[in-house]
């Protein structure tokens, strides 16, 4: 019998983080639906669920219980209005190719 974890690339927070209230520095904790695994210590993207991306983001740490995962994350840079949308324009194009967004 296996166990069943999401390996996560890019940090996805829940539908109600409030992501207006961003600031490079800052330092956030978010509940996540399922078990995920995600990198540490690199520089992971942070998106919403319509796929705007938003800048580079370290996750400090992960933790797994009851099926969800606690993970705490420090905001490294903001894009511009600009670089969010070739961002978005670009990984929309490539996740359509992979079948990831249909």
């Amino acid at each position: 019998m296996g166990y069943m974890i999401e390996l996560n690339t890019l940090l996805r927070p829940p539908k109600d983080f409030d992501f207006a209230k961003l600031a490079v520095g800052q330092k956030y904790k978010v509940v996540l639906d399922r078990e995920r695994a995600f990198p540490l210590h690199i520089a992971i993207l942070l998106i919403d669920s319509d796929w705007n991306f938003y800048g580079y983001a370290v996750a400090h740490s992960a933790a797994v219980d009851d099926k969800r995962t606690t993970i705490e994350f420090e905001m490294l840079t903001l894009f511009s209005e600009d670089e969010k949308k070739i961002y978005k324009e670009k990984f929309v194009e490539a996740a359509k190719l992979t079948g990831e967004i249909k």
